[in-house]
């Protein structure tokens, strides 16, 4: 357990001190819910582009902020030093997990706060949904960031994670609505993380409803991913 929280401690310190996970993380979702929330573009009310936020804030600390990190460690050979101490993979991962965690929280607690003081935003919260929708959010993602930073080199991670962050900003439902997309895009969007995790944090939250499509959808990125990583991972380049 000592190793367990000083390993979260530690990643969660670095996370913070690193400039691109600040931006990534915390000044994006943010920006975007000062700026769409005044401006009204592509009218989108705040009810909506709320959860939208919550989904690409997830994203961004789950998958994009873990790829990167990991990547980059494993790059270093971080990964295959601490494999020669008495830490276990386990304990590792889970200290990651447990820092991710603690970025979420402080995420959808400063938009949640943000949001209800400027915004009047004061959603219906299903509190079961909205807990599954964040576990869910955050364990697919997390896989499949595990997975590309276990087999592509680091530079490639970072390439494609940052890609893949805005190919969900950009189709994902987050803040551009799906009525503005083709139904091709719709499509593949659907088969993605970011919009049924919008679907399902829209849903928690009183602005809409949910389809058992996204639910499917959601899962299956949390088993199958996961399952990836631990199968295909490797600690050194």
């Amino acid at each position: 357990m000592r190793s367990l929280l000083a390993l979260a401690k530690t990643d969660l310190v670095i996370t913070l001190r690193r400039g691109e996970s600040v931006l990534l993380t915390f000044l994006i979702p943010l920006g975007l819910l000062f700026f769409v929330g005044w401006t009204g573009i592509l009218g989108i009310e705040v009810d909506q582009l709320v959860p939208g936020l919550f989904a690409l804030s997830l994203i961004s600390s789950a998958f994009v902020g873990l790829a990167v990190a990991t990547g980059f460690e494993r790059k270093y050979l971080v990964l295959k030093r601490l494999g020669a101490t008495p830490i276990r993979p386990l304990t590792l991962v889970m200290g990651k997990a447990l820092s991710v965690a603690v970025v979420e929280l402080l995420q959808l607690a400063l938009l949640w706060v943000v949001a209800a003081t400027v915004f009047d935003w004061s959603p219906e919260v299903r509190w079961l949904g909205l807990l599954a929708g964040v576990v869910l959010g955050t364990v697919g993602p997390a896989g499949l960031a595990f997975f590309m930073a276990g087999r592509l080199r680091a530079e490639a991670t970072l390439a494609l994670a940052n890609g893949l962050y805005f190919v969900f900003l950009g189709i994902g439902d987050v803040f551009v609505p799906a009525s503005y997309l083709s139904d091709a895009v719709v499509a593949i969007s659907g088969l993605l993380p970011a919009a049924p995790l919008a679907e399902v944090f829209r849903w928690s939250t009183g602005a809409g409803d949910v389809t058992s499509g996204a639910w499917i959808v959601l899962v299956a990125w949390a088993v199958i991913a996961p399952l990836a990583a631990a199968k295909w991972f490797r600690w050194e380049e």
